[in-house]
């Protein structure tokens, strides 16, 4: 199965809240950027990227090592001296991970968390790496479910049981989740700073530090975020890519095009061409 740009998507109508992205040979720098109700799992198989930038060395993940990203965090993605790397991620929807944390631990109540962002599990790994083949491959439902809760155990077990996952969230104040929400509506309409501070209630110059300091984000940037977010499900949907740009807010198709690969890696078409069910 030859990819366009190497990069390929798979998704599998039988296990819901799942998708699988495979990119080989790349250079792509991924600014800051979020996950809204998303934890992503990255398998490096070669090379090695910043999660934080090159000056959180810390962030570093190495060939062998596992990413580990929790919604909402602000995180990065740049390759090591810009050179090309490999790797694997695995997107579980937040309430995938929820039900499966019920499911092995029998604690409804609480919500997994990572408390590492980088870490070396050759068995967590093993179980990643089986999912993806098994989601890629033929198999029958029985066979991709196992992988699929085999997978989640072993990421479960990389997790904290934090009672809540959205940091970014649980940190904010009332206001700020206000304006958040406020943000994430109407993504085919314009907006205006003094709109989105109204709806916190407060100044403008006042909403834009707070907003940063509770987020991590700009308001500018949360709201695409958003816009690209809902793209990817119109386009799952099958919703027609200039149809999909329209709906979240991009009149120009080369400006949907650009923001839509600069923060996942893919053009729309891409995404779309590369998906395999």
């Amino acid at each position: 199965m030859k990819s366009i740009d190497h990069v390929t998507f798979w998704r599998d109508p039988a296990l819901p809240g799942i998708e699988i992205c495979r990119v080989n040979g790349s250079r792509h720098v991924f600014p800051d950027h979020a996950h809204d109700g998303i934890y992503a799992i990255g398998l490096m198989e070669s090379g090695g990227s910043y999660c934080l930038g090159p000056q959180k060395s810390d962030s570093l993940v190495a060939s062998g090592q596992i990413a580990l990203i929790n919604p909402s965090q602000v995180h990065s993605g740049v390759p090591v001296n810009g050179k090309r790397i490999s790797y694997c991620m695995v997107y579980f929807d937040l309430s995938l991970m929820v039900s499966a944390f019920a499911d092995v631990y029998r604690q409804s109540t609480i919500t997994p968390e990572f408390s590492r962002m980088v870490v070396k599990d050759n068995r967590v790994w093993q179980r990643l790496q089986r999912l993806c083949l098994t989601v890629k491959g033929p198999g029958g439902q029985l066979e991709k479910e196992s992988a699929l809760m085999d997978a989640l155990a072993g990421v479960l077990l990389l997790c904290s049981p934090a009672r809540s996952i959205k940091r970014v969230r649980r940190g904010c104040g009332r206001p700020i989740r206000h304006a958040m929400e406020f943000l994430a509506e109407n993504l085919d309409q314009k907006t205006s700073l003094e709109a989105v501070a109204r709806s916190a209630g407060l100044s403008r110059y006042h909403f834009l530090r707070v907003f940063k300091r509770e987020t991590g984000l700009s308001p500018h940037l949360f709201r695409t975020l958003r816009r690209i977010d809902r793209a990817r499900q119109l386009l799952c949907q099958g919703t027609p890519l200039a149809e999909a740009a329209l709906m979240v807010g991009f009149s120009d198709q080369s400006h949907f095009t650009n923001t839509f690969r600069k923060y996942t890696g893919a053009t729309p078409g891409q995404y779309v061409a590369e998906t395999r069910h």
